[in-house]
């Protein structure tokens, strides 16, 4: 991985805030690994997208993570403390995954990636496939993803569109995408302490990494604006200063 400085961090944060939150992930991490090369993270399964984001919090803001969610129940406000270790799942096999087949149906398919999720949320203006809309756009997008994914369909000789593919088949293969790739949709359980109701949140690694890093581009950009007022410093002669160093000449101004 390579090392990100304050300056080249501080670019990235910048051009990626009016991004959609999938391409502010891929960002990140083309600026973390720019050799695997942009174009092929966004063609990865998503568990191995989330892993190389987990393993970037990780290096950049330490294994803690910190979660507020709202309880279903009672609507109080719960912050619980996680690991990234927590969130570590078992890779998805690097092989095509075995076709399914079912009441004489045999469906070859792939798991979902980044570039299937930004080509469906795009083109129907929806925040989350996962997302239950009354008007069933979301469940139009959950079926366009699942589309992108099948490779081939058939029932003997004739060739099925994935719309033709009966629900139970389609819920087969879920549950199979799931079983494969258990990265690709992180969950954690949680109980309120007010009212006692358990319940489980998904997860977004890519969210929460870049919501980390709004905050420290927020405290960076106060330091250097602290610093250059007291010492008539430029900002890359700021951010080319170490983190350490930085904070000696804050507590100087600050005393």
């Amino acid at each position: 991985m390579e090392a990100l400085g304050a300056q080249r961090l501080l670019q990235c944060w910048d051009g990626a805030r009016a991004e959609h939150p999938l391409r502010r992930a891929l960002v990140l991490l083309d600026a973390a690994w720019p050799e695997v090369g942009a174009a092929r993270w966004g063609a990865l399964p998503l568990g191995a997208r989330d892993a190389r984001l987990i393993a970037l919090h990780e290096a950049l803001f330490g294994p803690a993570l910190e979660t507020r969610v709202d309880c279903p129940a009672c609507g109080a406000e719960l912050e619980t403390p996680l690991s990234t270790s927590e969130l570590a799942t078992p890779p998805a096999p690097a092989d095509d995954p075995p076709p399914l087949v079912a009441d004489g149906i045999a469906v070859e398919w792939r798991l979902p990636t980044s570039d299937d999720l930004l080509a469906v949320l795009e083109a129907d203006d929806v925040a989350d496939v996962a997302d239950v809309a009354d008007d069933g756009t979301a469940d139009d997008a959950a079926g366009r993803l699942l589309a992108r994914c099948v490779r081939a369909a058939r029932h003997g000789d004739v060739l099925l569109a994935p719309q033709e593919l009966p629900e139970p088949l389609i819920e087969r293969l879920q549950q199979a995408m799931a079983e494969r790739d258990p990265g690709a949709d992180l969950r954690i359980a949680l109980a309120c302490p007010a009212c006692g109701q358990a319940f489980e949140r998904r997860f977004d690694i890519g969210s929460h990494l870049f919501g980390a890093l709004d905050d420290w581009a927020e405290r960076l950009l106060d330091e250097v604006h602290a610093l250059a007022s007291a010492y008539g410093w430029s900002e890359a002669e700021i951010l080319a200063l170490p983190a350490a160093r930085r904070r000696h000449y804050l507590a100087r101004i600050q005393a």
